[in-house]
């Protein structure tokens, strides 16, 4: 009876931490990403500042305005509605100093486009007129007040060359020109942390992979060394651009692929190579890693060492995942049980990928 006890314990945990992976927007991730183009001229500075529309309208309360724009031009309405409340938000989270001396903005336009992950951005393009030898940047957009996982990614070009940043709530400083390549291969492992521990469709994927090749390590080794075969394929060839898929419908993709692993699970299929199938799919989620590189369009004297470090960051989400579930998985197939524990899991996972695909596909 207390076995019993501890098994049922033990399914309604795990069906809790399935049912806390279904997040609100399409793309099964969590983080809050913006951009930012930096000119550095002896004279002056412009800046082309991306942030998140939505969370643009979280900050000032027009969610209803926001909610009603379902188009470019009528979210470029609201921009340009509330240009100077949004002005000033920018100018108190995002100061630039030149010879330590702070340069007033101008807010020079405003647009609107649309990521490949089909979210909008607000673009506000800056110009800061001051001359200087020296500049630097503190960034506190977003991370105080709306989302303290926001990450910022900038790109800097000026006579001191082309250099990237990636701003965080623990990294809010940049002096341009000073390059710390630790703090940045440091920067992009976290980053892929994040993006692996926040991607609940690639969690949900590796979970379901590993319930029934719980019986040994051998065969979890196995299945998840195909699969970090298969993305770390595809992430490379995304990132640097020689392979292209379109963003809709590689997210419906790694959808499915949730969909047919649970299927697999649930009609016991006695796959002895499955780490082939594995392999396929993981070349499809290797795609969805690549996303948000691509956004950052890293330069291409940079662009090896973060896509080195980002991937590097991805393992390591992904190992620390299976060292806390496997262990789990092992203790659970002692009990009669956990067939049942088995087909209750893969259906719930089936039914979050069904609901993806759907999602993903309107």
């Amino acid at each position: 009876m207390k076995q019993l006890l501890t098994l049922n314990s033990f399914i309604l945990l795990f069906v809790l931490l399935l049912t806390s992976f279904l997040p609100n927007k399409a793309s099964a991730h969590a983080n809050s990403y913006g951009y930012m183009d930096v000119q550095d001229g002896s004279e002056g500075i412009e800046i082309d500042l991306a942030l998140d529309f939505s969370e643009l309208a979280e900050a000032f309360g027009f969610i209803t305005a926001f909610e009603s724009a379902d188009s470019i031009p009528k979210m470029e309405e609201v921009l340009s509605k509330n240009k100077e409340t949004l002005t000033k938000y920018i100018a108190a989270g995002m100061n630039v100093y030149r010879d330590e001396l702070i340069c007033e903005p101008r807010v020079t336009g405003t647009n609107v486009s649309i990521t490949s992950d089909n979210y909008p951005l607000a673009h506000f393009q800056m110009e800061y007129p001051c001359s200087g030898k020296s500049t630097r940047i503190a960034y506190d957009l977003f991370v105080d007040d709306i989302n303290r996982s926001h990450i910022n990614f900038a790109t800097i070009e000026g006579e001191k060359g082309t250099q990237e940043f990636t701003f965080t709530i623990a990294d809010r400083e940049l002096v341009i020109g000073d390059r710390n390549w630790v703090r940045q291969a440091s920067n992009f492992v976290i980053l892929g942390i994040q993006h692996i521990i926040t991607g609940y469709d690639h969690i949900l994927f590796v979970l379901c992979l590993i319930l029934p090749a719980a019986i040994s390590i051998g065969r979890v080794v196995e299945v998840v060394t195909a699969f970090t075969l298969g993305h770390s394929i595809t992430l490379g060839l995304a990132t640097l651009g020689i392979v292209s898929l379109p963003s809709q419908l590689v997210e419906a993709a790694i959808a499915l692929s949730i969909v047919f692993v649970a299927v697999e699970n649930l009609l016991k299929w006695e796959m002895k190579k499955r780490w082939i199938i594995t392999l396929m799919f993981g070349l499809i989620h290797g795609f969805g890693f690549a996303g948000i590189l691509q956004e950052m369009e890293l330069s291409s004297s940079t662009v090896a060492s973060s896509l080195l470090f980002f991937n590097l960051g991805v393992e390591i989400g992904q190992i620390a995942i299976i060292a806390i579930v496997f262990p789990l998985l092992a203790m659970a197939r002692k009990y009669k049980r956990f067939p049942t524990f088995v087909t209750t899991s893969s259906t719930l996972i089936m039914a979050m990928g069904l609901f993806w695909f759907v999602q993903r596909l309107g």
